[in-house]
């Protein structure tokens, strides 16, 4: 494909999609983002079905800071594609007010993420499997999902000289079948290279390939990348562009959803089931879309959308609704309940290299030079994609004694932090308790991994431009993959339009706290460590008056960030463990509406979501299309 038609096919995409409604409709799906497109586009390959997506955000495929690799986070990214969730007041930081981020577009978060297309450790799914006690969602089962939704362009020549692997085994690469292109990008940092070297001698194993469902290694990420043609392919690009044109297949943007319709179900008077969906339409008009007698409605609209439109529907915790202004349909006490997301931190340092991602911001004129280079041969910094991953395991950042005691510490608190966090809800207790119980067997073994570890060739964290010193710098960014606090996110009024309250809970187990504080030690580590210590030239961030670990920690308080791998909100567990849904994805005392995306993986994984996510979708389609 020319650069001249990528962006002229590109910028058609920004034009409105042309739909005509149906008398009704055979699956509803509120959300186009990950798992909402991945779902819709399989059961719209049944060309009797009629689908209808409904999408709050735009179709932005065509901006070129969604399809240029090196623009991530850049034009309207983090603005207009953006929900930009404000939590409540966290006490145990500071009482900051933080963002967390989700895409508002067609193509969710894929529009807005980093590309990054891991998968977690393979213990960690298999514990998922057994929290529900269903081999169906363990990791050997699951595997033909995650392949089916992609097509894997293995490393060439210049990919594999920097550092790139791959196992075929677990990669999809049918092109009939798979949709998400996953590949490497065509430019690699040098300092990156150094950084993994720095890590296999600090005792990271090489990783063969940081899908393959054993990650505790350092290596080269794949990423949801268009390797032939150096373009993000997000969820709209694999699962809505190629079928666009198709009669059964409706995709609305610049929707709101409102709420669920509800029909007394002719089974049972206790029973749910949705009629239809009402939202408002870019006109601003009420509109409803109707199901067909044996249809079902899937809630797609992420951790904190999703929750947000059944309690709009009227199902949840009674007394939550009530204060909010809604009538309760079905009492769910869990819904919204057992939030947890990645933490992000940072160590910066001053370096003697000259390319740098900085080099971006402290020259325009060198930056405009790099930006001509990608749209004329898609070389160049902006070809560049995210990036080298460490993922620690516990033997990584602690003394065994040390983590042993702090470990034994949890132990005993399992039971108090577990009914701290049900907010009141004995079966949720009950569930984070199984969580905790698997968690700290699994750290016991060494599996479970509390933190990524990456190196970013550039200054990355909490520090605005204009207010550090105007230089390259090195970052390694240290995230907490493996939380165990919980918090929530509700509804706090009947509108629509009206924000929910979020409430991760940030830094409110004390074993989070200490890992948090670990990986700070151990980016530091890293930056002065060899080989990457040849280009250090001394620390900037925390800085060096920060040598405890009590100053550390305080430090961290006023700068950590969400990582916005937000899961769990409605989660898949038994219902007496405080589930949501079940494994079949259907919310519990409903007939005919089930919830597709991250909110339904029962605690955090040590991965970035995306992957995770389109392989729910998968799933998803698999299960309804038995039923």
């Amino acid at each position: 494909m020319t650069v001249k038609f990528l962006v002229a096919a590109c910028v058609a995409a920004l034009a409105p999609v042309a739909n005509v409604l149906a008398s009704s409709y055979d699956y509803i799906i509120i959300g186009g983002g990950t798992g909402g497109l991945t779902v819709a586009s399989r059961l719209a390959e049944d060309k009797s079905n009629q689908v209808l997506v409904l999408e709050a955000g735009p179709n932005a495929e065509g901006l070129q800071e969604v399809f240029v690799p090196g623009l991530i986070g850049t034009g309207q990214s983090f603005t207009t594609l953006n929900w930009a969730y404000r939590t409540a007041p966290q006490e145990n930081l500071n009482n900051r007010t933080l963002t967390v981020n989700a895409g508002k577009a067609l193509g969710g978060s894929t529009i807005i993420n980093s590309m990054i297309f891991p998968r977690a450790e393979k213990a960690q799914y298999d514990a998922w499997g057994t929290l529900n006690n269903d081999s169906s969602w363990t990791w050997d089962a699951l595997l033909p999902f995650f392949k089916k939704s992609e097509i894997f362009t293995p490393p060439n020549e210049f990919q594999r000289d920097n550092g790139a692997t791959f196992v075929r085994d677990v990669h999809g690469f049918n092109e009939s079948e798979g949709r998400v292109k996953v590949g490497f990008p065509n430019f690699f940092f040098p300092q990156s290279t150094l950084w993994r070297q720095t890590s296999m001698g600090l005792g990271f194993p090489a990783s063969p390939d940081l899908a393959n469902g054993s990650p505790h290694a350092v290596g080269v990420a794949p990423d949801s990348l268009d390797a032939a043609n150096n373009t993000r392919c997000s969820a709209a690009c694999a699962y809505f562009t190629p079928f666009a044109e198709q009669p059964n297949f409706t995709v609305l943007t610049n929707v709101t959803v409102t709420r669920i319709i509800w029909t007394a179900s002719a089974q049972n008077d206790s029973t749910l089931t949705a009629s239809g969906v009402e939202y408002i339409d870019s006109l601003n008009q009420t509109s409803r879309a109707i199901l067909s007698r044996k249809g079902e409605v899937i809630v797609s609209a992420g951790t904190i959308g999703s929750p947000k439109i059944l309690e709009l529907s009227g199902v949840g915790n009674s007394t939550i609704l009530q204060a909010a202004g809604i009538s309760p349909a079905l009492d769910l006490p869990t819904v919204g309940e057992n939030l947890a997301d990645h933490v992000h931190s940072w160590a910066n340092a001053f370096t003697n290299i000259s390319l740098t991602k900085d080099a971006l911001l402290l020259n325009t004129d060198f930056a405009q030079q790099q930006l001509d280079l990608w749209f004329k041969n898609r070389t160049g910094l902006y070809s560049a994609a995210p990036r080298s991953l460490g993922i620690a395991a516990p033997s990584d950042v602690f003394e065994e004694s040390e983590f042993n005691r702090l470990l034994n510490q949890s132990e005993e608190s399992l039971s108090r932090f577990a009914s701290e966090f049900s907010n009141g809800n004995p079966q949720l207790a009950k569930g984070i308790e199984s969580q905790y119980r698997i968690a700290l067997s699994l750290y016991r073994q060494n599996e479970n991994l509390p933190l990524e570890m990456n190196l970013e060739p550039g200054y990355s964290g909490p520090t605005a431009f204009a207010d550090r010193p105007a230089r390259n710098y090195t970052a390694i960014n240290s995230v907490l993959y493996s939380p165990l606090s919980r918090g929530r996110t509700h509804i706090s009024s009947s509108s629509p339009l009206a924000a929910p309250v979020v409430d991760p809970a940030y830094w409110a187990h004390p074993l989070d706290v200490a890992i948090q504080v670990a990986g700070i030690k151990l980016a530091r580590k890293m930056l002065q460590s060899s080989p990457l210590s040849s280009t250090y030239e001394g620390e900037f961030e925390p800085g060096t008056d920060k040598e405890t670990d009590a100053e550390i920690e305080e430090w961290l308080r006023g700068v950590v960030a969400s990582d916005n791998h937000e899961v769990g909100s409605l989660a898949m567990l038994p219902k007496d463990m405080g589930g949501v849904v079940d494994t079949e994805l259907l919310v519990y005392g409903t007939s005919n509406v089930r919830v597709v995306d991250a909110s339904v993986i029962p605690f955090p994984i040590s991965a970035h979501l995306s992957s995770s996510v389109y392989m729910i979708g998968e799933r998803a389609a698999d299960i309804i299309k038995r039923n």
